[in-house]
This record gives structure tokens, sequence and C-alpha cells, in this order.
């Protein structure tokens, strides 16, 4: 292998494309798909890649698909890169009064039954100026989102989550209504709901959220639990088995309300307005594409609706 990192041309960053999505699928078989290459075609351009920058990137077999300390720098200063590059995209066509380039949004997990949800309406008004713009919109857990804007995997996110990371603005968009609740299985179900105390909560066990940190966890969090959730939906199955107790949006726990197959526990006391947060990163408050996403989704999403 060479030693020298050769000047980078346009097949080296075809290439590096196919190394990002390798990596973010965590492998070359799930990368299949979203690159819509065959495995061997996927692991040749890998492989010509640690030829051209001399250096071995990842690891795979048996034991699964790993980055090497090399392959970790070079996939960050892709996203670095590839970053620059889009910024430089929709600078100039912003000056011929177009928006164009790539422009990745992640949403955090069932917001699509929360009221105060308008994304939509934002995207609209984004899409209704001329553009071009390629977007990729995804939904995963809260803490996934602002993750991902500081690692740069995404351009904006929208999310609950909020630990200060460094180099990230937080704007709050909205609160979401977050309350506790057990099945209709669960011995409190029958009980006097509104009056339960904390000491009445002493033997439930009680569902931990994985995608909140325990600081942000909104009461009592030395119950008993023997189950963690990553997602509001998984948080929502363990309650229906009867077993535990947890935490959901209002809205999105409503039809089960309705049904009469959850009921709220003392919504006095256990029950948050949940601060909601549009993340993006300060270094990108120059970019016009981020810059006209994010003024879009202020303006929407902090007007009230029709």
């Amino acid at each position: 292998m060479r030693f020298d990192i050769p000047p980078l041309d346009k097949i080296d960053i075809r290439l590096l494309k196919v190394f990002k999505a390798v990596t973010e699928c965590n492998g070359f078989a799930a990368a299949e798909e979203t690159l819509n290459l065959s495995r061997s075609t996927i692991s040749i351009h890998i492989s010509d890649l640690e030829t051209r920058f001399g250096m071995k990137l990842c690891t795979r077999g048996p034991s699964g698909f790993a980055l090497t300390p090399e392959g970790k720098v070079v996939y960050e200063s892709t996203l670095r890169l590839f970053g620059e590059l889009n910024s430089f995209r929709s600078s100039v066509a912003g000056a011929k009064g177009k928006l164009m380039g790539d422009l990745s949004v992640w949403l955090m997990d069932n917001m699509a039954t929360d009221p105060k949800n308008r994304f939509g309406s934002a995207l609209k008004k984004f899409r209704a100026r001329p553009n071009e713009v390629e977007l990729t919109v995804n939904v995963v857990p809260s803490n996934d989102v602002e993750k991902a804007v500081y690692d740069g995997r995404c351009d904006l996110g929208i999310t609950g989550s909020r630990t200060d990371l460094a180099d990230l603005c937080y704007e709050q968009l909205h609160t979401e209504s977050v309350a506790l609740y057990c099945g209709y299985e669960h011995p409190l179900y029958t009980q006097d709901l509104e009056n339960v105390t904390d000491g009445d909560l002493g033997d439930v066990d009680f569902i931990r959220r994985g995608f909140v940190t325990q600081q942000q966890e909104m009461v009592e969090t030395n119950w008993n639990s023997t189950v963690t959730s990553m997602h509001t939906e998984a948080t929502l199955q363990l309650i229906l088995t009867g077993l535990h107790v947890g935490y959901l949006p209002e809205h999105y726990a409503a039809r089960w309300e309705k049904e009469g197959q959850l009921r709220r526990i003392n919504s006095k006391r256990f029950r948050v307005d949940w601060p909601v947060y549009l993340v993006s990163r300060k270094l990108d408050r120059q970019s016009v594409l981020i810059a006209t996403m994010r003024h879009d989704l202020l303006d929407i999403l902090k007007s009230p609706p029709r």
C-alpha cells in the first residue's frame, strides 16, 4: 500500500460515499439496498479506497463489521468534507436564487400523532421555493437525533433530548405532555388512580427509558425496574403487558386510553410538559440551505395552528 494520500478526485468522492454508507449501515450486507450495489461490488470499492489511501479502514468477517482507528478518522473527515461540498453547492445555488444540495432532517419517534407537530407545514413552505434539494427524513429515538446532529450525520433535528452537547444550538419549538400510564391488566388499573401516591408505586416495575439520561427522567428514578425501553412504541408494548408502568406522550397514548387499554396515573403528580427542540450545529448557521429550512421550521412550528 502507498504511504501518501493522493489529491482527491471524482473517483475518491464516489468511493467515500460508499464507505460512508457502509459505515452508517454497519456492514456490507446492510448497505446493499441503500447503495443499490452487490456486496462484492461494495467490497471492491472499499478495497480500492483502502489502496488509494494506503490504510486499512475497516474489518469485516464472522466477528462483524468495525472501523479501524484510521477508518474512524476517515469517516469523520468524510462527514466534514461532504458537509463543506454541500455548503458550497447550496451557497452558489443560493446566489442564483435557488436552493440546491442534500439536506437531512431527523425526527424523534412518534411525532405524527402530536397536534403541535407541524413539520409537514414547514416542509411545504420550504418546497414552495425554487429548489432541487435532495431531502432525507429519518425517524429515530430522541437521543439519537441529538447525536446525529452532533456527529454530522444529519443537518437538523427535532427532539425532546437535550444534553447540551458542545457546538449545538437548541431552540425550543413547543412542549409535549407526557404522563405515567398502566395497562388494563395491571393491578393498579382498577384503583382510584388520581389519588395514587409515590408510596403506592413502591412495588411497581417501572420502565426505564433508555433514550433519556437518569437526570432527564421526569419523576422518581429509583423505582424498581427490570426493563429498559429504547423507543416510545416499545414503552407502550411493555405497559400493555400489565406487568409495568411507564411514561408516554399523551397524544400518543390517547388512542389506547380511549379504548380502555391504558389509564393515566395521578396526572397532577406524574405529568410533565416536556420541551421539544430544533437542534442544529452552530457552524452550519451560514449554510443557505440549512438556514432556510431552519427558518421555515421555526416560523411554522412556533406559529399557532390554523
